[in-house]
This record gives structure tokens, C-alpha cells and sequence, in this order.
């Protein structure tokens, strides 16, 4: 049996080279396989690690996203509170001077009842007399700057020539017609 035990070992040279072949060639097929395996895990790794940063920044994104939309929500909610209460606000202030003109009007049309026709007529009439007025205190003013002229000449006439002065004024009244008849 001792011998049969050492006849396995006792191989012959030629299936030394095939069996030392064929360890190769699995050696190599492994190492070929190995580099493969390294180079699918490396692209594995690669695009789990792109996946991964996809991932992160879809879900920031998300993250982002509901923050505006939760902001856009909020501010709808809230202009639209303030735009309601602008309104609310206008239309208040629009009620109460509607009243105001109302009673405005009120007034207007009770005090039109007061007055009676001769009153609007009065006013009507009033821009012209007041034209009138002016027109006739200038006359006024400029008749008592020429009386105070006058005045002054008779004060510096002579009592004579005041009486002189008289008679021409009278002659100047007879009319010229009978003057001319009891002429030569």
C-alpha cells in the first residue's frame, strides 16, 4: 500500500508541464477574472457613488423645493390676507365719504330750498356789479384827484379873478343861438 501511496506522487514530467499548464491557464483565468471583478466592482463603486451624489442632490433639491413651495404657500396666504384687508379698507373708506358727499348733498339741497329766486339772481348778478363797483370807484378816485386840483388853482386865484372866472362860466352856459341874435 506504501507503494500505490507514492505512485500518485511519483508523476511523470510530461503531466508535471500539462498539470503545471493547466494551473496556469486557471491561474490566469482567475487573475483574469479577478481583474474583472476589480473592474466591475470599480464601476459599481463609481456608479453607486453617482447615485449616492444623485441622490443627495435630488433630495436637496426636494428639500429646496418644498421650502419655496411651503414660502409660496405662506405668502399666498398671507397677501392674500392683505389684499383682502386693502380692499376691506378701500371699500370702508369708500362707504364713509359716499356718506360724506351724501350729506354734503343733503345740505346743499336744503339750503337751495331756503333761498328763493331773488337771492340766486343777486348772485348771479354779482361778478358784474362787482366790475361796476371798481369801475365807478376809479372814476370817483380819478374826479376827487381833479377836484383837488381845482382846488388848488382857486386858491391861487385872486377873489377877481374868481368873480372873472364866474362870468365866463355864465356866458359859456347862454346858448349859442341867442347869442348870435343879440349880436350887432
Amino acid at each position: 500500500m506504501t507503494v500505490e501511496k507514492e505512485q500518485p506522487a511519483l508523476l511523470s514530467a510530461a503531466e508535471w508541464e500539462q498539470k503545471l499548464s493547466q494551473l496556469r491557464a486557471a491561474n490566469e483565468e482567475l487573475q483574469r477574472r479577478k481583474a474583472e471583478a476589480e473592474k466591475d466592482r470599480d464601476l459599481f463603486r463609481d456608479l453607486y457613488n453617482k447615485a449616492s451624489a444623485h441622490a443627495s442632490e435630488v433630495t436637496k433639491e426636494n428639500n429646496e423645493l418644498l421650502e419655496r413651495a411651503e414660502l409660496a404657500e405662506g405668502q399666498a396666504r398671507d397677501g392674500l390676507a392683505m389684499i383682502k384687508a386693502t380692499y376691506e379698507e378701500r371699500a370702508r373708506r369708500a362707504e364713509s365719504e359716499a356718506l360724506r358727499w351724501k350729506t354734503q348733498y343733503e345740505i346743499i339741497v336744503q339750503r337751495d330750498t331756503r333761498t328763493d329766486d331773488e337771492v340766486r339772481r343777486r348772485a348771479a348778478l354779482e361778478p358784474e356789479l362787482r366790475l361796476e363797483v371798481a369801475r365807478l370807484q376809479e372814476k370817483l378816485d380819478n374826479l376827487e384827484e381833479d377836484y383837488r386840483r381845482m382846488e388848488g388853482l382857486l386858491e391861487g386865484f385872486t377873489k377877481e379873478q374868481v368873480e372873472e372866472t364866474a362870468e365866463i362860466a355864465e356866458t359859456a352856459k347862454v346858448p349859442i343861438a341867442s347869442a348870435s341874435i343879440t349880436g350887432p
